[in-house]
């Protein structure tokens, strides 16, 4: 009996390592925080996701600007709609210019492996993206 409860025991001990280790990233290969120029090459490397809109919305970022992608018939264009989104890095947060004076400035933070990803003003989220064809479900 005592054997089957240690089993049980440290069965649970792993499983909840392995699921509360891989859903809480924001870290390097070397486990220290990523910098802001690595949460902005992860980006970058990535197709991501709109938070409630996962089916309809998604944005890619590259060489300082966002795309915006609809989906029709729930496929993604292949073409971005006309109109970016700047973004630059200032110290160690993002800053996007929407344009005609609408600036924002995000702390940004990655969960799950990176593939989620938070954006903070004033330490509450504003925007959440999943990064497309990751296993996301499985943090939420």
């Amino acid at each position: 009996m005592k054997n089957k409860m240690n089993k049980v025991v440290g069965l649970f001990i792993v499983t909840f390592v392995i699921l509360f280790t891989s859903c809480n990233d924001d870290s390097n290969d070397y486990g220290a925080p990523l910098t802001i120029d690595e949460k902005v090459a992860v980006l970058e490397k990535q197709e991501w996701l709109l938070k409630d809109f996962e089916d309809r919305v998604m944005y890619t970022f590259s060489n300082g600007e966002r795309f915006t992608y609809y989906a029709v018939d729930n496929e993604f264009t292949s073409e971005a709609i006309p109109g970016t989104v700047d973004y630059t890095i200032s110290g160690d947060l993002l800053t996007m210019d929407f344009h005609f004076g609408n600036v924002k400035t995000y702390e940004v933070e990655f969960t799950c492996n990176n593939s989620i990803v938070n954006f903070y003003a004033d330490g509450v989220i504003q925007l959440t993206l999943y990064e497309r064809g990751s296993d996301y479900l499985n943090c939420i």
